[in-house]
């Protein structure tokens, strides 16, 4: 039987992308280590309240491709925390991505005083009692969810990647590997009523019009290059901008969560971004200015 045990107290990740060729589509890079950042951070927000997370790429090496990235931590205000919590984040990630990996059968859970051992076909996997606990308050959470989901989609969309994994930076004990079959189980998108899909992408969407006003009338954004018109729907940004604690201009950044319809093309059977809303703003850059002399 094969073991998997589960580390805690690591702050840096290897992000193992399976491949021949010892490279990696930038595109898919990209998109795979934003949906890790944005995981990282709703883990933390969940575990470690009244801190903020950084994730910053330390190294790209090969073997087959890895990127290795680190998680750093600064308090935002005044709380008492215990300084192991921070560091039980990749074990988090790492223990959902077991339990997405599990056969639809039941597996075999046994909780201990100081770990629950997961048994599956035959794999045994490890896991400290804390991070199992965490674990399970983090997969409550769309955010999260979606943020890991990404990470996958970004490694399919570079067809050369067979298998994702992410392991502690010693790689004494590699973490769970995800064949590319299994990266479908990963994908958050739905399909509703209407044959249409619908993803939450994150994303940073600068402001050419803005909307300031509750209700559903259309900012325009450019994101990627590409001008788009949504509503923003997040009523806790209003409260803050009509609170004046947000200035919005054009040119500054939103940092947001934005949900896309996406329609199937009946010819092509290819699915087309067909319309978007700004579900939640996570972060206000203000354009940088020149100052004056």
């Amino acid at each position: 039987m094969a073991v998997i045990e589960i580390e805690s107290e690591v702050d840096r990740f290897v992000l193992h992308f399976e491949t021949d060729r010892h490279q990696i589509n930038a595109f898919a890079l990209a998109t795979s280590l934003a949906g890790l950042a944005e995981a990282v951070r709703e883990a933390s927000s969940i575990v470690n309240p009244g801190y903020s997370v950084e994730v910053v790429v330390v190294a790209l090496e090969e073997g087959s491709f890895e990127a290795v990235v680190r998680t750093i931590f600064e308090k935002t205000h005044s709380v008492f925390s215990h300084e192991a919590s921070k560091a039980i984040i990749y074990g988090v990630i790492a223990s959902y991505i077991v339990t997405k990996m599990v056969t639809p059968s039941d597996p075999t859970i046994i909780v201990n005083d100081s770990s629950v051992i997961v048994e599956y076909g035959d794999t045994k996997v490890i896991v400290p009692r804390d991070v199992y606990e965490a674990q399970k308050q983090a997969e409550k959470s769309k955010r999260f969810e979606n943020a890991v989901g990404q990470i996958f989609r970004g490694a399919e969309s570079d067809t050369t990647v067979t298998g994702l994994r992410i392991d502690p930076p010693d790689r004494r004990q590699p973490g769970p590997e995800v064949p590319r079959g299994m990266f479908c189980r990963f994908d958050t998108r739905v399909i509703d009523e209407d044959g249409d899909r619908v993803v939450v992408e994150y994303a940073n969407l600068e402001i050419s019009r803005a909307i300031l006003a509750r209700g559903r009338r259309k900012w325009e954004f450019y994101w990627r290059g590409v001008k788009i018109s949504a509503p923003v729907l997040d009523d806790r940004f209003y409260d803050k901008f009509f609170a004046h604690e947000v200035t919005i201009a054009p040119g500054d950044v939103l940092k947001a969560a934005v949900r896309i319809v996406q329609r199937q093309d009946k010819d092509s059977g290819i699915y087309k971004n067909h319309s978007y809303e700004v579900v939640e703003i996570i972060d206000h850059i203000p354009r940088m200015r020149q100052a004056s002399l």
